[in-house]
């Protein structure tokens, strides 16, 4: 109750009388408020009596539909569609506003006002009654806006709706972001507007776009409306149009088109070099080769101007084979002809008898290289021949035959040095391995020969006493006797 009373004594000021009334019985009431099914309805309302110099406290409000009670501060006394559902202002200060809450369509219909003063008089102001339509629909919301805004350029917009609860006002949300003020409330003639700010920066891609604006009220009613917004912007997304190909000498047409707001007034068209070529949206290019630059054109408009991509004319033309095409004959015979052309052209490798395959394609921009490689088996001549959708063209290419025979020659005299190295190399080999074999077969004699002596040695020494069991180390080890297959055998190991 206290929050409410605040919230009304907030808007006494819209509600004042002249000071010629001061001495009279006067009331200040809107004559007709709509409020929304489910929501609450506030009727303004201030009073003033006749003064007799004195200060009076005690006031009671009361509040009519027909004859029905439906305010009084004894609560028995109101009618029991409306106990509980209404509240009134403060009367010591002239506050005689109505709040109704939970709102009916059985609400609707005129409201009195009566003013009793203890120990003073009381009157009802027959004269200043107030009609209340309820509705189920809110009002849409009203969304003030520039009628063209700039792009990059902040801007400012505003969304007001009406009510009539301001102690529970509807929710207002926007489509853009953006920094949104705190909303603010004023009243006119008996119902409150609810407004709401946002300041945003707009982009060309707002451009006849809708900005939109939503009041969500209590209970669960959203209504929402929008503006939709014009955006001015520079050129954009500026563009060459024409023919997707064009063969070499003949004229083509081109359009350039962009996007902007306002609409582009002026076109230019230059060339590679910077020179102006021409000054309206079309342009007509006669006798377009190979070698014609790319061209750009240039759209302006009042917020700016813009210009396309260099604009390259596909020209269609047959095969040229270049001069740099050539035979050379190193370690081996290689062949390459360069071929001109758009599209790319395809090449056969003739000579008097007989077709080459290619070796190899290498493709460059419009210039295709084509490469053949070979030993043996070339003819003194060759026949590039190339060609496209638009023509052929052939070129002999000789074929010189000196480079491979020295090469050949060289080759066949290393082979030669090669076989008699290796040749050499085994001899030696042979004669070193019989040099080893008979130093075996003499040092297995030796052997032999000592051991036989010892032998008869220890025969005689047989019966002789042990004296000194360290002369071990000098002992010989000594192998049986080998037959002449034996001492082959070893010396071949």
């Amino acid at each position: 109750m206290v929050v409410f009373q605040s919230c009304l004594f907030a808007f006494i000021h819209y509600l004042r009388v002249s000071s010629a009334s001061d001495n009279r019985w006067n009331a200040e009431i809107p004559k007709s408020i709509v409020g929304l099914s489910g929501s609450c309805v506030v009727i303004p309302c201030k009073f003033n009596y006749p003064s007799d110099g004195r200060k009076h406290r005690d006031f009671t409000g009361i509040w009519f539909k027909d004859k029905d009670i439906i305010y009084h501060k004894e609560t028995s006394k109101v009618i029991s569609t409306f106990k509980g559902r209404t509240s009134i202002g403060d009367l010591r200060h002239n506050n005689c506003t109505l709040k109704i809450s939970s709102l009916q369509h059985s609400d609707s219909g005129s409201y009195k006002f009566r003013i009793e003063i203890k120990d003073f008089n009381k009157n009802t102001f027959l004269k200043n009654p107030v009609s209340i339509t309820v509705k189920d629909s809110p009002d849409l919301p009203t969304i003030s806006v520039d009628k063209e805004v700039t792009s990059q350029k902040e801007v400012t917009a505003t969304c007001a709706v009406s009510h009539s609860c301001p102690p529970d006002p509807p929710r207002l949300t926007w489509s853009h972001k953006g920094t949104t003020k705190s909303p603010s409330q004023a009243q006119e003639d008996g119902q409150w507007k609810l407004t709401s700010s946002l300041t945003f920066t707009p982009s060309r891609e707002d451009h006849n776009k809708p900005l939109n604006c939503s009041a969500e009220f209590t209970p669960a009613k959203t209504v929402s409306n929008n503006k939709k917004l014009k955006v001015k912007y520079p050129p954009y997304n500026v563009n060459v149009q024409s023919k997707s190909q064009v063969k070499e000498n003949e004229s083509v047409e081109l359009n350039c088109s962009g996007e902007s707001y306002p609409p582009i007034h002026s076109f230019q068209w230059f060339g590679s070099t910077g020179s102006l070529l021409e000054n309206r949206s079309t342009y007509r290019f006669n006798h377009v080769t190979r070698y014609t630059e790319a061209i750009t054109c240039t759209a302006t408009n009042t917020e700016g101007k813009n210009c396309s991509a260099p604009h390259k004319f596909n020209v269609l033309y047959p095969p040229e084979i270049k001069s740099g095409s050539s035979c050379e004959s190193e370690t081996f015979i290689v062949c390459v002809c360069i071929v001109d052309s758009n599209p790319p052209s395809e090449v056969k490798w003739l000579g008097p008898s007989s077709t080459f395959p290619s070796s190899g394609v290498e493709q460059n921009g419009s210039l295709t290289i084509f490469t053949l490689q070979g030993w043996r088996g070339f003819p003194d001549t060759v026949h590039c021949s190339a060609s496209n959708s638009e023509g052929n063209s052939v070129m002999t290419l000789s074929v010189p035959h000196h480079g491979l025979f020295i090469y050949l020659a060289v080759a066949s005299a290393a082979v030669v040095v090669i076989l008699a190295v290796i040749s050499a190399c085994l001899a030696k080999r042979r004669c070193a391995r019989r040099v080893k074999q008979q130093n075996d077969q003499n040092k297995m004699k030796t052997i032999q020969k000592s051991c036989s002596d010892r032998g008869k040695q220890k025969s005689n020494d047989i019966y002789t006493s042990y004296q000194d069991n360290t002369n071990y180390e000098y002992e010989e080890i000594c192998l049986p006797s080998m037959s002449d297959e034996d001492e082959v055998f070893y010396a071949n190991t």
